[in-house]
């Protein structure tokens, strides 16, 4: 056979498998989009549907893999490749964690079932949030599921229990929704708030006042919570937002820090409130002992820590007080130094730097719809992250991935060619 009869032939070949491929990119896109719609739908009220919906995403994912055009991963292109090195350079410090571990079999567990999923949910919701209005339709979706938790919530302060999960307001006479405890509701209701603000911006109309009721009655709940540290992540998140966009004067901004200080006056305004700040509580000791078993762990291996997911299991090793029984750091810094060493502290600080100048680089010259779920992302990942410091958002399930897929689809949304 002549050169230019297997030319004709190789030419004929990619034709005739075009439509194939044309449906697998199409396939792929239509899994990986529906798999996140649902984890979002469904997060605040199930932990199976996340492991489901993961599953499903990065199979996906794969397929897209095997397509050409924009369904291939630009993880390997030079903008991506800072976050990237972090990344991979915090996932091998928790691999290699597992070989100097005193319980290896539960930092396999945290290291598969835990960082290595987070983290690749954060890697499929970039690429995700890179294509055009993928970040404002899963904006739609969060306001959807969070309209759902309103009606859980009111349930049960009406009621005594919500209709969905059916958790009694009684148990702690603190709104806690489809949540086991209030501090985890309010950890959803900080993160879920700014993006629907945010939403807002860019819209008009029924929309517009549709979003705006929404938050006001998530707002209402996030006082009834009587959660401190959310709020205190929330205002540090405004604000270290706000700093380092001086530039931004958007009416809808000013009425959304209006609305939180008002909010905060009103909470301040409880008993609960005014004792937490102005008088030591039972809460702020334990966690102050909490801290300093952490401490005494870091002091013991400062470079490489005692092994990722192994707090816990080490905890009553390095115990000083409070609670004889094995607890978290609640303070999610401490406890990844402890796990990890200052070495993968110092790694997975990279990461999150990293990721937020992604999202917060070059705003102005955005499109203002895109330009407001940008900065709405960014104040919910800023209060998440901050309330970090007080609490276990990093290592309970439904926040952790929420954070990292927000995460992951803002900083593709940053990086997307055309508006959304």
């Amino acid at each position: 056979m002549t050169l230019p009869s297997l030319a004709v032939e190789r030419e004929a070949d990619r034709a005739a498998s075009a439509p194939a491929t044309l449906g697998l990119a199409a396939w792929s896109r239509r899994i990986q989009e529906g798999s996140a719609y649902v984890l979002l739908f469904l997060l605040p009220f199930s932990k199976a549907a996340i492991e489901i919906a993961f599953v499903v995403w990065w199979a996906g994912w794969l397929v897209g893999l095997r397509a050409p055009g924009p369904n291939r991963t630009r993880w390997l292109t030079a903008e991506r490749r800072p976050l990237l090195l972090a990344l991979a350079g915090y996932l091998a410090v928790c691999g290699l964690s597992m070989l100097w571990s005193s319980h290896p079999s539960k930092s396999l567990d945290g290291f598969i079932g835990k960082w290595s999923e987070y983290l690749w949910l954060f890697v499929m919701a970039v690429d995700l949030g890179a294509r055009p209005g993928v970040m404002a339709r899963c904006a739609a979706v969060i306001g959807l599921s969070a309209g759902v938790v309103v009606v859980e919530a009111l349930t049960q302060h009406w009621f005594g229990a919500g209709i969905l999960r059916g958790y009694p307001f009684a148990t702690y006479l603190r709104a806690t929704g489809p949540y086991e405890n209030p501090i985890d509701f309010a950890t959803y209701l900080v993160m879920v708030l700014p993006v629907l603000v945010g939403f807002a911006a860019g819209r008009r109309g029924m929309v517009l006042g549709a979003a705006g009721i929404l938050a006001a009655a998530l707002a209402v709940f996030l006082i009834k919570t009587d959660a401190l540290g959310a709020w205190l992540g929330l205002a540090c998140g405004a604000a270290a937002v706000a700093g380092l966009l001086l530039s931004v004067r958007r009416p809808v901004w000013a009425l959304a820090l209006a609305g939180l200080l008002v909010a905060g006056g009103i909470a301040y305004g409880s008993h609960g409130w005014r004792a937490a700040l102005s008088t030591p509580n039972s809460s702020t000791a334990d966690r102050w002992m909490m801290w300093q078993a952490a401490i005494g762990m870091i002091r013991e291996r400062p470079l490489l820590g005692h092994g990722v997911n192994t707090f816990m299991a080490n905890y009553l090793d390095y115990w000083v007080g409070g609670e004889h029984q094995p607890r978290y750091a609640h303070n999610c810094y401490l406890q990844v130094a402890a796990e990890t060493g200052l070495i993968g502290l110092a790694l997975f600080l990279m990461t999150l730097g990293a990721m937020f100048r992604r999202v917060l680089t070059g705003l102005d010259r955005l499109p203002a719809g895109r330009r407001g779920l940008l900065l709405g992302g960014a104040v919910a990942l800023a209060a998440f992250a901050a309330q970090a410091a007080i609490d276990t958002n990093f290592y309970a399930l439904r926040q952790a991935a929420l954070f990292w897929v927000l995460a992951g689809l803002l900083v593709g949304c940053r990086e997307q060619e055309r508006p959304a």
